[in-house]
C-alpha cells in the first residue's frame, strides 16, 4: 500500500510540477559535493575486491645483474691481471598452494566491505534527497507565509490610517490609536521575519540543490493512507541502518573465521631458474641453475595472541548482534512515531482549514459590524492577526505532512529507488 501511495504521489508530481521537483533532486545528485565524495569512497572500496582476488595469483619476479671484477696475481715467473664480467639472469615464482581457505574468506569480506560502501552511498543520496525536499517545501512554506504577512501588513496599515483619520476627527479614542499603532508594529515585525525566513530558505535551497528557488509549486495529495504494519515490515526488511548492522555481523563473522585459521598449516611453492656467464671479457664459465621447493608452515605456539583475538572477535560479534536487535526495536518506535506524526499533520491540516473558514467568515462579519460602528478597530485587528496565525499554521502543517511522508519512505529504504535514474553508475 505504501509503495502504491508513493507511485501515485510521484505521478501526481510529474503531472503537475515534475520539472520542478525532478530538477531539484536531479541537480542535487549531480552537483552536491557530498555525492561526489561518497562516489569516490565507493570507487576506493571497489579496489578491495580486486586486491583480495589478486592475492590468489602467483608472485613472479625477475632479476638481472652484472658484476665486473679484476685482480692482480704475481708468481715467480709471471704477473697476470685477469678481468671478468659476470652477468646473471634469474626468474622466480612463488605460489601459495594451501591456506585453509583464508584468501577465499578475504575475498568474501572485501565484497562485504564494498557492499557496506554501497549502502553508505545510498544513505548519503537519501539524506540529500530529504534535505532537497525539505528545502523545496520550506521555500514554498515561507513564500506563502510572506504572502500572508504582506496581506496582514496591508490590512493593518489601512486600519492604522483609518484610525488616525478617525482620531483626528474625534471619533476614535487614544486607546484605539495606540492599539492600531501597536498592531502595525507587530505586523511590520512579522513581515520582516517572513522576508528574512524566505530569503534564507532560498539560500539554503541553492546550497543543497545548486538551483535558484524560483517557480516552485505546491501540490500535495491529502487523501492517501499508510498501513502501519506494512510500513514496519518494510522497515525491518529494507532499512539502510539495519542493512549496515547486518553487514557488520557478517564482516565480524568472517574476521572470526580467519582468526581461527591462524593455527592451520599452509603450503607454499617456490621455484626459480638462473643463468650466469662469467666469460664476457676473459674466458669463463656458463652456469644454469634451477630450484623448486615446497614449504609447509605449521603454527605451534603464537604467544596465545590467536586465542585472545578469537575472544575479541567473538565479543564484537555478540555486540553487533545485540546492536541489531536494539536498533530493530528503536526503529519500530521511530516508525510508529513517524506514522503518528503523519496522521497528526493530516489532522492539523483539516483542523486549520476549518479554522481558516471560520475565521474568514468571522472577519467578514466583523468588517461589516466595524463599518456600522458596532465593532472596534481592536476586534478587527485581532481577527486579522488570528487569520494570519492560522494561515501560517496551515502552511506548516502541509509541510510537516509532506516531510513526514518522505521520511516514512526513507525509513523503509524505498525513497532512493524513485530517483535512481539520476544516480551515477556505481556497479
Amino acid at each position: 500500500m505504501l509503495k502504491v501511495f508513493f507511485i501515485f504521489l510521484l505521478f501526481f508530481y510529474k503531472s503537475a510540477f515534475s520539472i520542478d521537483i525532478d530538477e531539484t533532486i536531479k541537480s542535487t545528485i549531480e552537483n552536491n559535493p557530498k555525492v561526489k565524495i561518497a562516489f569516490e569512497k565507493l570507487t576506493e572500496s571497489r579496489e578491495l575486491v580486486v586486491n583480495a582476488n589478486n592475492q590468489k595469483l602467483p608472485t613472479i619476479t625477475s632479476t638481472i645483474s652484472g658484476t665486473y671484477s679484476t685482480s692482480d696475481s704475481t708468481t715467480s715467473t709471471a704477473t697476470t691481471t685477469p678481468e671478468t664480467f659476470t652477468d646473471k639472469y634469474k626468474l622466480s615464482l612463488s605460489q601459495n598452494l594451501y591456506d585453509a581457505g583464508e584468501k577465499n574468506l578475504e575475498i568474501e569480506r572485501s565484497k562485504l566491505l564494498y557492499e557496506k560502501e554501497v549502502i553508505n552511498f545510498k544513505v548519503t543520496i537519501q539524506n540529500l534527497i530529504l534535505s532537497a525536499i525539505e528545502g523545496y517545501f520550506t521555500v514554498i512554506n515561507y513564500e506563502k507565509s510572506l504572502e500572508a504577512s504582506n496581506k496582514n501588513f496591508d490590512s493593518v496599515s489601512r486600519f492604522l490610517d483609518e484610525t488616525k483619520t478617525k482620531f483626528n476627527l474625534g471619533s476614535a479614542t487614544l486607546y484605539d490609536l495606540q492599539n492600531a499603532e501597536s498592531a502595525y508594529a507587530i505586523a511590520e515585525t512579522n513581515l520582516f521575519i517572513a522576508e528574512q525566513n524566505y530569503q534564507v530558505s532560498k539560500i539554503t535551497f541553492n546550497r543543497i540543490v545548486g538551483l535558484e528557488a524560483t517557480n516552485l509549486k505546491d501540490v500535495i495529495d491529502l487523501n492517501q493512507k499508510i498501513d502501519l504494519k506494512t510500513f514496519i515490515k518494510n522497515v525491518e526488511q529494507n532499512n539502510f541502518s539495519l542493512a549496515l548492522l547486518k553487514n557488520e555481523i557478517l564482516n565480524t563473522t568472517i574476521l572470526l573465521s580467519k582468526e581461527k585459521l591462524n593455527n592451520k598449516p599452509s603450503l607454499d611453492l617456490s621455484t626459480s631458474i638462473e643463468y650466469s656467464d662469467s666469460g664476457r671479457i676473459d674466458s669463463g664459465t656458463e652456469k644454469t641453475n634451477g630450484t623448486i621447493g615446497l614449504t609447509l608452515s605449521i603454527p605451534i605456539f603464537q604467544q596465545n595472541n590467536d586465542k585472545s583475538d578469537i575472544r575479541k572477535y567473538q565479543s564484537q560479534l555478540l555486540q553487533a548482534e545485540l546492536s541489531l536487535e536494539d536498533s530493530q526495536q528503536d526503529l519500530r518506535i521511530q516508525a510508529t512515531n513517524l506514522y503518528k506524526n503523519f496522521l497528526i499533520s493530516k489532522s492539523n491540516i483539516d483542523s486549520n482549514n476549518k479554522q481558516l473558514q471560520s475565521i474568514q467568515t468571522s472577519l467578514d462579519s466583523i468588517k461589516e459590524e466595524y463599518n456600522i460602528g458596532t465593532k472596534t478597530i481592536t476586534d478587527l485587528i485581532d481577527a486579522e492577526s488570528e487569520l494570519l496565525s492560522v494561515n501560517v499554521n496551515l502552511f506548516s502543517s502541509k509541510k510537516d505532512m509532506i516531510l513526514n511522508y518522505f521520511n516514512i519512505i526513507a525509513l523503509e529504504g524505498s525513497l532512493i529507488s524513485s530517483f535512481e535514474k539520476y544516480l551515477p553508475n556505481y556497479n
